[in-house]
């Protein structure tokens, strides 16, 4: 899965090339480095107004002072001075934001001319005196970052440094920091916006007597010089932070007290039920296994058989193998024609365990060892054996930082699992070496006393017979390998696991790989690259699984790493589940998946997005709280026809929904991504992000400073946000004040840059949508189990949307229902 943007900003244009390391020191001052502070946001401005005359009043920050130009406006989210002619200049400032130690940003559009000018100012006085952070193109179109201080009207450099060319109509981020008195150090920084920010470029220490040592306003500047043509300057963003915890803004904001949404948790409400406490009725011509059993019996209750393996040689197709409790260490397969039911004896646990007790340890140097350790399993990085990982960049399955990953080895002492390293000299406590060519197995933790384990099996379970039934029954310890794809995996139609736990996978829990099969009530936890993974499985209802902890060996999450993944698949459920800790996607199609349904789950606390559709079609994704996502709750990618519809998407790092398009497109038949099944190119599957409706949901922004709340962008400007959500009402909009996160919404505009609104109300009379929509400021808009508060839960009727009757009976709702959020 491609990386995808935080889409919070414009998209800009190519970053600056041939960057250069020439200093030029004009003044010869010495550079001082600071000790950072706090910084504190007292002025910001996105400019999402419309102002005829002037720049109008920054949403923090008091009114702007704009003097300069021939004429001056707000429009488009740019803040505009136009005709400044050759020798002059133009300035805007906040007079009621006075600052002392401070950094000031802001973002302008590079002029068509050279020999030009943009400044960010702070501690300008009523005398015009100021320092600035200076961006200088010079007549070669080189960009120049200058520490400057303005004093009667003449600009003194105090230290300068040459970047790189830029162009015409890029973007650039000019940033100024100022601290101190009786010596003031300044520094300045300059880069094409979108590109990650630089460290501080030019540094200088004014100790002169013309050093501007009082509290003073902040703003901006442009000046072009003698002999060049009249140019118009765009100011897209600025801010303004104390980084002392002095200065003033009138009038002052109020303080706003709010609660944090929590992340519990797995609820115990999901998943299968307790090992040991299913009672599945027993046929009475059963074939029974168990521990005290020989292979030599006959497979009646009175004379079992010890292994499932030799069951499925005496159970004909649609029998039952019914397991006493106990623990196993057996890998089986359900050959052709087999179509059993294989069941736990009722009330008592049964468990498949792939690990064996090791003993015989002797003391080695730092380390215990034990010999003789015959143990190997692949280790190879792909889904093909043998293979190598990838090169191309931001495709490896293995993280550098994590290279033992795709090692299945596993240990445990005393229950607590042990961290495999690569080499004897990196054991220490709490961590296993495996030395294959000397046979050894290497603890760093003690092992007197104290009972180890260690995988010997890789898989579990392969079902190759449809119809086949696994229920009441648990699975723990296998270490499989990233090419077998699942502890237990489904290569042929039709499979059904019941109550099924699964825990502890070196790699994959469950693979699904044929259409018609089922989960219900399922736990897969602690999987070391994946807890479930499904390919060319149409028709896959996965019910009341409960996903804990996926990745825990931290692969790459791209290509495929992360809770549950889909791809190829059409006609996929997911409902009344939750999904919790994924070190990934939590729930993510991709490849040309269709017909999805995401209903009335919860998931949570992941460490990327919480539901990604990609290249995908036709999915509801309703009834769902999604929270506490690093990423966005959900994204939706180059997936079209999504109804969107009573979910909450609160606490998630960046956008609570992003609908977003990029340049791939079904037509594209070289693109990985393809049904191979389906005709070429499939064109009711188009790539593209279309027909999205959005109603009855609840959303909050990120706490980052370019997340927002709700997105709509074609990041390859193909598309309007009108075509990608083609309705959108009866939401919620919370955020604990204006400008946090800095924006309501980010709307995409075809062949042209996105238009970010910083306030709600803004989008909604720029937009035409959302107009029933409730913005709701301050505290929570949900308590800790997720229920909308009074505030919200009261507007049900008023602001609610009818539920569409298609989406309502998936949701088991009645058509026409209003009501907030996720029903909890």
């Amino acid at each position: 899965m491609p990386s995808f943007s935080t889409g919070a900003r414009r998209r800009w244009a190519a970053p600056v090339v041939g960057l250069a390391s020439t200093v030029l020191a004009t003044v010869a001052l010495a550079a001082t480095p600071l000790t950072a502070a706090a910084d504190t946001t007292v002025a910001t401005d996105g400019f999402d107004r419309s102002v005829g005359s002037g720049w109008g009043s920054a949403p923090s920050g008091g009114a702007w002072s704009v003097t300069g130009g021939s004429a001056r406006s707000v429009s488009g989210s740019t803040a505009v001075v136009s005709g400044v002619g050759a020798n002059r200049s133009f300035r805007a400032s906040l007079p009621a934001v006075t600052l002392g130690d401070a950094t000031v940003r802001a973002a302008f559009t590079v002029p068509s001319g050279t020999q030009v000018y943009y400044s960010a100012e702070a501690r300008r006085q009523a005398s015009g005196t100021a320092y600035g952070s200076r961006a200088r193109i010079d007549a070669n179109r080189k960009l120049h970052s200058e520490v400057v201080r303005v004093a009667g009207g003449v600009s003194t450099v105090l230290a300068s440094k040459v970047l790189g060319t830029v162009s015409p109509g890029q973007t650039v981020t000019v940033e100024l920091n100022v601290t101190g008195t009786s010596s003031v150090a300044v520094r300045s920084k300059a880069y094409v916006t979108g590109t990650s920010a630089p460290d501080w470029q030019v540094r200088a220490t004014d100790t002169s007597g013309s050093r501007i040592a009082s509290a003073g306003a902040v703003g901006v500047s442009g000046y072009v010089s003698a002999g060049q043509a009249a140019q118009t300057y765009r100011t897209q963003a600025f801010s303004a932070l104390s980084t002392s915890g002095s200065g003033t803004v009138a009038p002052p904001a109020p303080p706003v007290v709010t609660t944090p949404v929590a992340t519990p948790a797995p609820s115990g409400k999901h998943g299968a039920a307790t090992i040991g406490t299913t009672a599945y009725p027993v046929p009475s011509n059963a074939v029974f296994v168990s521990t005290s059993g020989s292979d030599a019996g006959s497979g009646t209750k009175t004379s079992p058989v010890r292994t499932v393996t030799k069951a499925l040689t005496k159970a004909s197709s649609g029998q039952t193998i019914v397991i006493r409790g106990g623990t196993y260490h057996e890998y089986f397969i359900v050959p052709p024609g087999k179509a059993v039911t294989i069941q736990s004896y009722p009330n008592e646990a049964v468990w498949f365990d792939g690990s064996s007790r090791v003993t015989g340890f002797a003391a080695s140097g730092s380390a215990w060892k034990v010999d003789g350790w015959n143990t190997a399993f692949d280790t190879s990085p792909t889904y093909t054996k043998g293979a190598p990982d990838g090169t191309a960049v931001g495709w490896t399955f293995l993280n550098p930082a994590y290279p033992m990953a795709a090692h299945p080895d596993q240990v445990w002492i005393d229950g607590a699992e042990q961290k495999q390293v690569g080499s004897l000299s990196q054991v220490r406590t709490g961590t296993f070496f495996v030395d294959r060519g000397a046979k050894r197995l290497y603890l760093g933790t003690n092992p007197s006393g104290r009972t180890v384990q260690a995988s010997t099996l890789s898989q579990a379970v392969s079902l190759r017979a449809p119809g086949t039934t696994i229920r009441g029954i648990g699975f723990r310890r296998y270490a499989s390998s990233v090419p077998q794809q699942g502890v237990i995996t489904a290569y042929y139609a039709s499979q059904k696991l019941e109550n099924v736990e699964v825990r502890d996978s070196a790699t994959a829990g469950v693979g699904i790989f044929k259409p018609g099969s089922s989960l219900k009530n399922v736990t897969i936890a602690g999987s070391g690259q994946i807890g479930l993974q499904a390919s060319y499985a149409d028709g896959l209802v996965v019910d009341n699984l409960s996903l804990q902890n996926s990745n825990d060996q931290n692969f790459n999450p791209t290509p495929s790493a992360g809770g549950f993944k889909v791809t190829t698949t059409r006609g996929i459920t997911l409902k009344n589940s939750e999904l919790t800790g994924t070190n990934g996607n939590q729930f993510w199609t991709d490849q040309s998946t269709y017909d999805i349904n995401v209903l009335n789950n919860t998931i949570t606390n992941g460490a990327r997005w919480g539901v990604v559709l990609e290249i995908s079609s036709k999915a509801v994704v309703a009834g769902n709280v999604i929270a506490g996502n690093a990423h966005d709750g959900l994204m939706i990618s180059n997936t079209n026809n999504v109804s969107v519809w009573n979910n909450t998407l609160v606490g998630n790092g960046r956008s609570g929904l992003a609908i977003a398009q990029d340049k791939r497109r079904i037509t594209q038949l070289s693109v990985s991504g393809h049904d191979p099944r389906r005709a070429q190119p499939d064109l009711s599957m188009p790539w593209t992000t279309t027909n999205v409706t959005v109603g009855n949901n609840i959303f909050t922004g990120g706490p980052a400073s370019k997340s927002t709340i709700y997105l709509v962008e074609a990041w390859d400007r193909a598309l309007n946000a009108e075509q990608m959500a083609t309705y959108s009402n009866g939401n919620v909009f919370s955020q604990p004040a204006v400008g946090t996160p800095k924006l309501a919404t980010v709307w995409g505009n075809a062949g042209a840059y996105s238009t970010n609104f910083v306030t709600f109300s803004d989008y909604v009379a720029a937009t035409g949508r959302d107009r029933n929509s409730y913005h709701h400021l301050g505290s929570s808009p949900v308590g800790s189990n997720y229920q909308p508060v009074s505030a919200i839960s009261s507007r049900n009727t008023t602001v609610g949307q009818p539920l569409p009757s298609d989406v309502a009976a998936k949701l088991g709702r009645a058509a026409g229902t209003r009501y907030l959020g996720a029903w909890r």
